[in-house]
């Protein structure tokens, strides 16, 4: 396949950004790559994280991509160097999700539930802080694993959950960022310490191309660079997707 959207995330939680693409796009063709062999990024160094984007990145450029979506907060936060590196158009996920909050604030003091490294980095700090707006920072790489082993309905799940989230009540905030695409697949188990802020999930960006398949449904492929078997369970909740091993 050629003239395709690349998507890559570290687990299938770069999944839910690839729904909402396909749901306004649905004549074209997509890959999409779940880095399972180096997940969760969240807990990794910068120079791993950096060192992975850019290997997944430079085999969808190498394949044909036309565009490359970052479906990765932990990893977006290098989108800038991916930029300069590669030829192909380079769209993160956090420039935009912080447009939406942006626009749904109106006390500009919000939560921001994401990975440890996500929080460390602080890009989601600083563009809310040019528009005046506080962030409470909640680290919940912890949450990632519970939905890469189909267990978000366990009770470890839901303690994990409590004893991260448990002053969030208390924080005064009127919105609450879902800073990992992993976590709206735990949206019902978070919004219970949301009392009534609003949860932002994650947003993209993405100038489309005229389909390539005249109007017909475009194709999507998906790989895994970790366990088929481990990355279709994960994926239940999305519906038919089968990941194809990638050796990268």
């Amino acid at each position: 396949m050629h003239n395709f959207v690349g998507v890559i995330d570290s687990g299938v939680g770069g999944l839910t950004i690839l729904q909402k693409l396909v749901a306004v796009n649905n004549d074209q063709n997509f890959i999409y790559i779940a880095d399972h062999a180096f997940c969760p990024y969240g807990t990794k160094t910068n120079d791993t994280i950096l060192s992975r984007a850019e290997k997944l990145v430079g085999f969808l450029q190498e394949k044909g991509a036309y565009s490359v979506v970052i479906a990765c907060n932990t990893a977006s936060v290098f989108s800038d160097e991916l930029r300069a590196k590669f030829a192909v158009p380079i769209y993160d996920v956090i420039e935009p999700t912080c447009k939406a909050v942006q626009k749904i604030t109106k006390t500009k003091r919000v939560a921001l539930l994401a990975t440890n490294s996500t929080i460390a980095n602080g890009a989601y700090q600083k563009t809310l802080l040019q528009s005046g707006i506080q962030t409470v920072d909640y680290a919940c790489s912890k949450f990632v694993p519970f939905v890469e082993n189909a267990a978000t309905a366990s009770i470890s799940c839901l303690k994990t959950i409590e004893q991260t989230l448990k002053t969030l009540p208390q924080s005064n905030v009127d919105a609450v960022i879902l800073g990992c695409t992993h976590f709206p697949l735990l949206k019902r188990q978070i919004s219970y310490y949301c009392k009534n802020a609003e949860l932002i999930e994650c947003q993209c960006e993405l100038p489309m191309l005229s389909g390539e398949n005249g109007g017909m449904q475009g194709q999507i492929t998906y790989y895994t660079t970790g366990n088929v078997d481990y990355a279709n369970v994960a994926a239940k909740p999305f519906g038919s997707v089968y990941f194809k091993k990638l050796l990268l």
